[in-house]
């Protein structure tokens, strides 16, 4: 397939998009020439409403936020330590940093976003996070000057803007409540999706949905299940005379599986005897299959409306948890860094706080860029 034929839809998107921003350029202010921004007072009231209903609520989270913050910044700082780690004595380690363009395959990386859970869930994202620093801002008292839409580069979202010069005139614990509410309340977001798979999805599902067995997707070309005649899309209950009802149960099965081990797959109608293969780098036998749990009426429009929200819900929780603790990155203007710089004042006084603010930046984003930029040049070389 053609890079148009395969792309088609995402071009698409971002031709309309980039032509509506065109149409009504001068409604957006531009900055760096990849940032576009569309300013409005959309959601300003709602933050202001639940900001004045639930004060001491709100004040409470936000102070919890500013200690999940700084708890965050060192996870991620610790990421970013193993990553250099990995990158020197395991080079093949999978990336521990990529960027995120969903629909478009990031070389070396190790993740695939979904174009259109991607820019749905991205977006849902942003929003809760800009939101909740509106909200913040404005239980503090802190005008909310603007909200609105920003494009960055090909990554649409969204934006709140306080009044900056009556935040930096705050107390250190006020400023830093504003700076993490916004990946705290991503940290939230995936905890409440979390519980939400363990306490409602997941028993819904069982109780709707019963496995069948496993069926496969693909058969790689000239490998044993392929050459054994085994068909895509039928489903298998039996493996070497073992009960499989799922992936789970099909993976233990063929655990101690050799090369050379012979492996029958069979169901009431069928049954097939392949001869492992051998896999480069690895002890294990392979049959070159790629395997589904296959279950009750899941050719019905409800079972794959429950597989997209399934998805959907997991893309969220991701990349919550992903721009979350990017967020808290101690790197120049976001909200890691802007909470570090406070921070450093306090301990060093302004201008020598400033002064190491700058060179940590500096250093942060020269290891970002190599454990970023490394992968990819491996995987295009």
């Amino acid at each position: 397939m053609t890079f148009l034929g395969q792309y088609k839809y995402i071009l698409l998107f971002y031709l309309i998009l980039v032509a509506i921003i065109y149409y009504n350029r001068k409604k957006f202010q531009f900055q760096a020439k990849i940032i576009a921004l569309y300013r409005t007072k959309l959601g300003i009231a709602l933050m202001d409403k639940i900001a004045k209903r639930y004060p001491r609520l709100v004040r409470s989270l936000a102070t919890i936020g500013i200690y999940v913050g700084y708890l965050g910044m060192l996870v991620i700082l610790f990421f970013i330590i193993h990553g250099i780690y990995l990158l020197i004595f395991v080079p093949s380690a999978p990336a521990t940093f990529a960027p995120v363009i969903p629909g478009i395959p990031i070389p070396g990386s190790p993740i695939f976003v979904p174009f259109w859970y991607g820019i749905l869930s991205l977006f849902i994202v942003v929003v809760i996070h800009e939101f909740s620093h509106g909200v913040v801002a404005r239980a503090y008292n802190i005008p909310v000057k603007s909200s609105g839409f920003v494009l960055f580069g090909p990554l649409p979202g969204a934006f709140v803007e306080p009044d900056e010069k009556k935040l930096r005139r705050q107390s250190n614990k006020v400023q830093n409540s504003l700076f993490a509410a916004g990946p705290f309340s991503n940290v939230l977001t995936a905890i409440f999706i979390m519980l939400l798979f363990l306490l409602v999805i997941g028993p819904a599902f069982s109780k709707l949905y019963t496995p069948l067995g496993v069926s496969f997707t693909e058969l790689d070309e000239g490998l044993p299940a392929q050459k054994a005649g085994v068909h895509i899309n039928e489903v298998y209950n039996m493996v070497n005379n073992q009960a499989v009802k799922d992936i789970s149960d099909f993976i233990k099965v063929l655990d101690p599986i050799k090369p050379g081990d012979a492996v029958t797959i069979s169901n009431s109608q069928t049954s097939y005897t392949l001869v492992a293969a051998s896999k480069e780098k690895s002890d294990k036998g392979y049959l070159g299959v790629h395997a589904a749990t296959r279950y009750t009426e899941d050719d019905t429009i409800g079972f794959k409306f429950f597989g997209m929200l399934v998805e959907f819900l997991n893309w969220i929780y991701l990349l919550s948890l992903g721009l979350g603790l990017a967020n808290l990155l101690p790197i120049g203007p976001i909200d890691g860094g802007r909470m570090f710089q406070l921070l450093l004042h306090k301990c060093f006084g302004t201008e020598k706080g400033n002064r190491f603010w700058a060179k940590t930046s500096l250093v942060l984003v020269t290891l970002l860029l190599i454990l970023i930029a490394t992968p990819i040049i491996k995987a295009v070389i």
